[in-house]
Parts: C-alpha cells; sequence; structure tokens
C-alpha cells in the first residue's frame, strides 16, 4: 500500500481481503499475508481478482505475491511491484521455476529482514543474489550472523 494509508482505509482493504481468502494474517497498516492453501482454482487468478477489488473499492493499487512462506510471499509481492508493467501486479512463485528465476534475479540487499550492514556483509562472502543466499550453508550463515552474549 502506498505510505500515506489511513486506518480507516487499511481496515477497508483488510476486510475485502478476508472477504475473498478466509485466512488473513494483518501484519501491518499496509500488508497481510493469506493462507491460500485448499483455496480451489488458479492462484494468480485469484491474486487479480484480489488486486482488482482492492483498486475498485479503494483507488489503492496493491502488489500481491503468492508463495509457499511468508519471506517469499513478500519477495514475490516485490516483484510483483518492482516488474508490475511484465506481473500486472501479481507473481505467484510456487512454481520451483518461477521462484528460482525471482531469486536469481533480487539482489540480496532485498530481501525481507537483511539490512545495510548484513548485505555488506553477505555481498563480502559473495552473496550476491537471494538465490545466493538461499543456497548458502545455513551452518556458516548461523556461525556468522548469530548474536553471542
Amino acid at each position: 500500500f502506498p505510505f500515506h494509508i489511513n486506518g480507516d482505509l487499511s481496515q477497508h482493504v483488510m476486510a475485502i481481503i478476508e472477504s475473498m481468502v478466509p485466512a488473513v494474517e494483518v501484519y501491518s497498516i499496509d500488508e497481510a499475508f493469506a493462507d491460500l492453501s485448499g483455496m480451489p482454482g488458479n492462484l494468480t487468478e485469484l491474486g487479480r481478482s484480489i488486486r482488482s477489488k482492492v483498486y475498485r473499492c479503494t483507488g489503492i493499487p496493491v502488489g500481491v505475491g503468492i508463495a509457499p512462506t511468508k519471506t517469499l510471499a513478500k519477495l514475490a509481492n516485490h516483484t510483483a511491484k518492482r516488474l508490475q508493467a511484465h506481473t500486472g501486479g501479481v507473481v505467484d512463485i510456487c512454481d520451483p521455476a518461477k521462484r528460482d528465476w525471482v531469486l536469481r534475479n533480487t539482489s540480496v540487499g532485498e530481501v525481507w529482514g537483511i539490512g545495510r550492514k548484513m548485505k555488506a556483509h553477505l555481498e563480502g562472502m559473495q552473496i550476491l543474489s537471494a538465490k545466493d543466499l538461499a543456497m548458502a550453508d545455513p551452518w556458516m550463515l548461523r556461525k556468522t550472523f548469530m548474536h553471542r552474549n
């Protein structure tokens, strides 16, 4: 959502999403996660319907990212917005080939939760893309980034 959204408008947007999807977790004033597991039909079409109805009812253009995890959904949403001319504002990366393309074409710094310092450290380790991060050794990452008391 745009940053100027107010609480009433946010509630209206969330109500629209909740009317179309049974399980919605409101994450913030301008973000929600919807559990689409078990939803019938094409999820990309559902995403387009959500986007269209929200825009029609509120005038707010939203991005829709569809993926098996919240982090990947945020990445799909980011891609939907970044490549809106090609995606129509909806990206589904449940398919492994599509997910791989998005991961390869996303800078590690664009991943949810990666700040400037961590980005610089990861790039120093030659972890440049989200795909590099996904393929990195989890033990090595924990050892490198885990805070010690």
